[in-house]
């Protein structure tokens, strides 16, 4: 699969849904094991394309919530997942300067990211809190299957040792999005 084919396919699930489902709805998602079961293994190159723009969305669209949102939970959740996917951030670029890929990551959201964010950059209240979350939660859902997938197979092993380390705090944030949605 060619790598901005990944990029799309994790974008574009994400602004897809954005109104499709209800916030309940989210409550009952598959969980991490499962979709981590299910993973595909990406190539490296498709590991290195789509983490570090996904991890950035997380920031962005977080720091987005701290200045739209007046619900005390979602701005606990953005703060947590600024605090938590910038320290994700340091150690990627630490562990991709260790691994010798002879790639370069992308530099920002990529254009489907980014029409996420201009939507949500659109809205207030209630809609943006709900659009918030569902992208959170679509966004961590697709994050484990790729995070998973690389940790079982992916090819290079400092990426590979980054993946499974990383997986646990990103399966943890699935299920406060899942929590969030309830």
């Amino acid at each position: 699969m060619r790598v901005p084919a990944i990029r799309t396919i994790f974008a574009t699930l994400l602004l897809a849904t954005l109104p499709v489902f209800a916030t309940a709805a989210l409550a009952a998602g598959p969980t991490p094991a499962e979709i981590a079961a299910s993973a595909s293994v990406p190539t490296t190159a498709a590991f290195v394309a789509t983490a570090p723009a996904a991890n950035a969305f997380e920031i962005a669209s977080s720091r987005l919530a701290l200045e739209k949102s007046t619900n005390p939970t979602v701005r606990a959740f953005a703060e947590r997942m600024i605090t938590d996917h910038t320290k994700i951030g340091e150690h990627f670029v630490a562990a991709f300067g260790k691994a010798n890929t002879g790639l370069t990551p992308p530099d920002g959201l990529g254009p489907e990211l980014g029409a996420i964010m201009d939507k949500l950059q659109g809205e207030s209240g209630a809609a943006f809190d709900k659009d918030y979350i569902v992208a959170q939660t679509k966004g961590h859902q697709a994050a484990v299957g790729l995070f998973a997938g690389y940790a079982k197979g992916g090819d290079n092993a400092v990426l590979k040792a980054f993946a499974s380390e990383t997986l646990p705090i990103i399966e943890m944030h699935l299920e406060m999005c899942y929590a969030l949605g309830s």
